[in-house]
């Protein structure tokens, strides 16, 4: 018997033996750490985007768009030959979370519903989704380099309701 168990216990720690050791693939890590960034210009470091006042009739259906508004982001004082893109972040809408949601408010300040903020590139139809990249843009050290994006209030439901139209953006410079 006591043969048994020692047989049984070799047994049974080969087989765990066997799936610790299984490897299926390869994760391989790159990038770069840099000491030299741009710096953000005084004037796009807390950027105000005014998208107006939009009748709720402006909005046909979901998807639709409203009150386009420039904005740009300037960046100086770059390392020579690099690229970068810009993403922002913040709350995305519960109906479409590539869009930004709306600050929620109360009473008076209550905000909107079926609406959110949409960024689209310079064109104003090439959507950028929360946390994504923009198009890259190949960046000069010795001058400003603008970021130029538009802003636009999208229908996010078939009805849109009345209220604030406000919301908080973050934005990051990413390096190619």
């Amino acid at each position: 018997m006591k043969k048994s168990l020692i047989a049984a216990a070799i047994l049974a720690s080969s087989a765990f033996a066997t799936m610790a050791n299984a490897a299926d693939g390869t994760i391989n890590f790159t990038g770069t750490i840099s000491s030299t960034t741009c710096k953000i210009a005084s004037g796009s470091e807390a950027l105000t985007v005014d998208l107006g006042t939009v009748s709720t009739s402006s909005f046909g259906a979901a998807g639709s768009v409203a009150s386009p508004s420039k904005l740009a982001i300037v960046v100086t004082e770059c390392p020579a030959a690099v690229n970068a893109s810009i993403s922002f972040s913040g709350a995305g809408d519960a109906n479409n979370s590539s869009l930004l949601a709306l600050t929620k408010g109360t009473g008076n300040d209550a905000e909107a519903t079926g609406v959110a903020i949409g960024f689209f590139e310079a064109d104003g139809n090439t959507p950028i989704a929360l946390n994504s990249a923009s198009a890259d843009k190949d960046l000069v050290a010795t001058v400003d380099n603008t970021f130029d994006f538009v802003a636009k209030y999208v229908a996010t439901a078939s009805t849109v309701t009345a209220g604030k139209g406000n919301a908080a953006a973050e934005f990051t410079v990413r390096y190619n």
